[in-house]
């Protein structure tokens, strides 16, 4: 595709969920870059600013999204975007297909591919109605580029662009500081949700502290449905004084914590390309991460990270121990995940590819219109 310059500001609708964070970030890279957006979800936070609720005029999310489409598409059409982009392929994805609007890019990131067809016939029906009516299509991992062409999305037209990190997580990756002589720190920072497997960290606390108590800190970052229930396997384990609950951290707190930390662990059962995995390797955090196809796309098994299989709390709590004792290790990994964030996973560059493929859109849109005979 090539760069089109439009004689006015692009105008984009974005069809996402307002409390995901990736989807803020997505919507405000678009408006920094001058794009004029409508940005349109179900449910907004009241602490996000600039969305325009979908009525929810159903309890069910498909049937939801049903009784939605021609009020979104009546919206649509008064607006008169260039292009419609909708994240997350099973939900916004069919409602964006639903409005019959041309050219749409749809995103997809993890889940909704890995999972979601496995649910019920209506959830792989849905998405396969989405790849096969979307006109370019966004994911952050190839196998979810793979899964995606499985399920009828045409290979040709699909764009493995991870999400990737601001330089400022690049930086702390530069000029962390080298402590000697101080416990290690532990720290995972992924929703507090049954995919993500927060317990399996929280039982390799308790077998590491049986092992060798007192040499570790240990931190969960973030919030969810189980924060309550891992906070009572916690105590039942009798390790909830050596873990610090911190919710929901962003920004300079977030980055302030990794900037401490040594090891970044991540157990979720599922996954594509993890933007928390991404800011440990550009902070220069050694990562233990879930054995999954998406994860091997970024780390060296035993080289520049260490794999462990779903679940399994007792090779993560050995992986945690061992590592912490190969400073040298450690460092090496660090430095190499820290060059490849940069050349791969740069937060500006990604999105650069992104407007570029949606203006490419744009252009070969009006073109085609352009084209097309008129009626006799």
């Amino acid at each position: 595709m090539t760069r089109h310059i439009l004689e006015r500001p692009p105008k984009i609708v974005i069809l996402g969920e307002a409390a995901a964070v990736h989807t803020r970030r997505w919507v405000e890279h678009f408006r920094g870059m001058g794009w004029t957006v409508r940005w349109m979800s179900f449910a907004p936070t009241e602490d996000v600013a600039g969305v325009e609720e979908i009525p929810q005029l159903a309890d069910r999310k498909a049937l939801a999204i049903w009784k939605a489409r021609t009020h979104v598409r009546d919206e649509i059409d008064r607006f008169d975007p260039d292009i419609i982009n909708a994240l997350f392929l099973p939900d916004y994805g069919w409602l964006a297909c639903l409005t019959k609007r041309h050219p749409l890019a749809v995103s997809a990131w993890g889940s909704d591919v890995l999972l979601a067809p496995r649910k019920s016939i209506l959830h792989r029906w849905r998405i396969q109605y989405v790849l096969r009516r979307s006109d370019w299509l966004f994911c952050d991992a190839n196998v979810l580029r793979d899964r995606m062409a499985e399920l009828g999305g045409r290979r040709e037209n699909i764009r493995v662009v991870p999400l990737g990190v601001t330089d400022d997580w690049l930086e702390i990756g530069t000029t962390r500081p080298q402590i000697s002589d101080r416990l290690i720190h532990v720290v995972t920072n992924r929703r507090l949700e049954p995919l993500y497997r927060v317990d399996t960290f929280i039982r390799a606390v308790r077998t590491i502290e049986s092992d060798r108590p007192g040499e570790f800190r240990f931190t969960v970052v973030g919030d969810g449905s189980q924060r309550a229930q891992l906070d009572s396997l916690a105590r039942e384990l009798g390790v909830h004084d050596r873990i610090d609950f911190t919710g929901v951290l962003s920004g300079d707190t977030l980055r302030s914590v990794m900037t401490d930390a040594d090891i970044f662990v991540s157990c979720s059962s599922s996954d594509g390309t993890s933007v928390s995995l991404l800011e440990a390797m550009a902070a220069g955090v050694f990562p233990i991460v879930t054995d999954l196809p998406a994860n091997r796309e970024w780390l060296t098994p035993d080289d520049t990270g260490v794999l462990f299989p779903v679940g399994d709390h007792e090779r993560l709590a050995r992986a945690i121990i061992d590592c912490a004792h190969d400073s040298e290790k450690r460092t090496q990994a660090t430095q190499r995940n820290h060059e490849l964030v940069s050349q791969r996973a740069r937060w500006v560059n990604n999105m650069a590819q992104v407007e570029d493929d949606l203006l490419g859109l744009i252009a070969d849109h009006r073109q085609s219109q352009t084209a097309r005979p008129a009626r006799s």
